[in-house]
């Protein structure tokens, strides 16, 4: 079992091996957050694994390299130790493989603190390859009172990456290492959901680098004084997640119109003029006008107006009420949109922290601010009568993954956190 590199703890580390767990974890979850070249994953469940899943496994293998023993670690498959397993499919931004799934079988060995990926290939067809030339693993050492990570690879001298579902061998060992070193160090956690996990992320992907190619050049042409790649591309990605939300809606509810919306608080519109250009039926309201409006065209409607919460602001024919960083009317939101009809939905993306009245007042000095925030939205909806689920958006802003999404069969909402999907 050649041993590629290894990175020793400081002394006295106190998170460990719980925390080395949780680093394998963003590793297996979240690979996009160190490799800048995918999109994301989507993980089958965990199910435990004996012997017999480890020799199914092991039925596609195209050689007779002992990549069982390397599993294993000599021991046999039958021998008593807590394993799990699941299955990641590899999404890259850039669609660069056609119709081949590329695919890794993540083995978790908890007794021997060591997780091991199996990478393998599936055709059009179903038929499976098994690259055995990408076969690395990952082990925490306890060396007399040290811990250590050390890397290794099944065959380094016949590895074949591409820097993208294969990552280089270079790259793990300089890259990856250090980092899982990092995460488990600080251990901590956030109390939010991963990115995307109520969205295929891959639908999500294609869609969002369609919209990303299409809008590219209104960062040229952006005559507000704002940072246009900051606003377009963030634009860009909350439409991408409402697309993706909305279609997975109507397929689930067997509905063929497409949602309409409002924008509640628009600024600059340019996410009205998205949904819009899309096929949404829907329109932007503002207590001011932007420069940028007279740019999109009549097929965008986009009001100048104050709004205030009343029977006057109700939108009975509307399907979804968007909030996108919508100030102190973003706890009105859920609000008005159960007093608009009793399917109406809402979307909040709250940014900075209001209540009913004026600045929101932390209650909860042990909770981050805004996990308390989102707590306080969602209890708002619950209150009006919608149920919550929890989501985070992907995108270029100012803050961190952080965010909720609310959803039920009847009536729904969407509270999300715009943020760089930093990790610790």
């Amino acid at each position: 079992m050649p041993k590629l590199s290894e990175f020793e703890f400081p002394a006295g580390c106190k998170t460990l091996p719980g925390g080395f767990w949780a680093a394998v974890d963003v590793w297996i979850k979240k690979p996009h957050v160190v490799n800048k070249r995918l999109c994301g994953v989507e993980e089958t469940e965990a199910e435990k694994v004996g012997g017999e899943a480890l020799e199914f496994l092991l039925d596609h293998r195209e050689s007779s390299l002992d990549i069982l023993s390397f599993l294993t670690g000599g021991t046999s498959p039958e021998q008593e130790t807590r394993r799990s397993s699941s299955v990641r499919k590899i999404i890259p931004k850039v669609n660069c493989y056609g119709t081949t799934l590329h695919k890794e079988v993540v083995l978790k060995d908890f007794g021997r603190h060591r997780v091991t990926f199996v990478p393998f290939e599936e055709d059009s067809g179903g038929r499976v390859s098994l690259k055995e030339g990408n076969v690395y693993q990952i082990q925490l050492l306890l060396r007399g009172e040290e811990w250590a990570l050390e890397l290794h690879a099944l065959t380094p001298e016949a590895w074949l990456a591409d820097g993208v579902a294969y990552p280089k061998l270079a790259w793990l060992s300089v890259d990856l290492l250090p980092k899982l070193a990092r995460w488990a160090t600080a251990c901590t956690a956030g109390g939010f959901r991963s990115t995307l996990s109520l969205l295929p992320v891959e639908k999500y992907s294609v869609v969002y680098q369609r919209l990303k190619g299409k809008y590219k050049a209104m960062v040229k042409v952006w005559p507000e004084v704002t940072d246009p790649e900051k606003f377009v591309y963030e634009d860009v990605a909350i439409a991408t997640y409402l697309l993706v939300l909305w279609e997975e809606e109507r397929a689930e509810k067997g509905l063929t119109a497409m949602q309409t919306f409002v924008d509640l608080g628009c600024g600059n519109g340019l996410l009205v003029h998205i949904l819009s250009n899309e096929g949404h039926s829907g329109k932007g309201i503002d207590v001011r006008k932007r420069k940028i409006w007279d740019m999109y065209g009549p097929q965008t409607l986009l009001e100048e107006k104050a709004i205030t919460p009343s029977e006057s602001f109700l939108f009975p024919g509307t399907d979804w009420l968007i909030g996108n960083h919508s100030d102190e009317l973003t706890p009105w939101i859920p609000f008005i949109a159960a007093r608009s009809s009793y399917s109406c939905r809402f979307f909040v993306l709250p940014c900075c922290f209001f209540d009913f009245y004026g600045k929101y007042q932390r209650r909860q000095s042990g909770k981050p601010q805004y996990r308390e925030y989102v707590d306080f939205i969602a209890e708002v909806g619950q209150a009006c009568g919608f149920s919550a689920e929890e989501d985070c958006l992907r995108i270029p802003s100012t803050k961190r993954e952080d965010g909720a999404d609310i959803r039920s069969s009847f009536k729904a909402g969407l509270i999300l956190e715009a943020g760089l999907e930093i990790i610790y």
